[in-house]
């Protein structure tokens, strides 16, 4: 019988998908974006660089990153 290698659940070094929360001045969510990173603070840079005046709220799944406002 072959020899099954057991992969970890989430490889060292594999990006994770983020979700950034776009906020309209209302305070409603204008759109949801997908950020993948290979850790919070690379997924935070990322969403610096989707500011356009409004602020964002940074998820990773069901855990809360950050509020990176303008």
């Amino acid at each position: 019988m072959a020899t099954l290698l057991a992969f970890p659940a989430t490889p060292s070094g594999a990006a994770t998908t983020y979700q950034a929360y776009r906020f309209a001045a209302n305070g409603s969510v204008r759109s949801t974006v997908p950020v993948d990173a290979l850790d919070d603070d690379a997924a935070e840079r990322h969403a610096t660089t989707l500011l356009d005046g409004h602020r964002i709220e940074l998820w990773a799944r069901g855990r809360f990153i950050a509020h990176v406002k303008p």
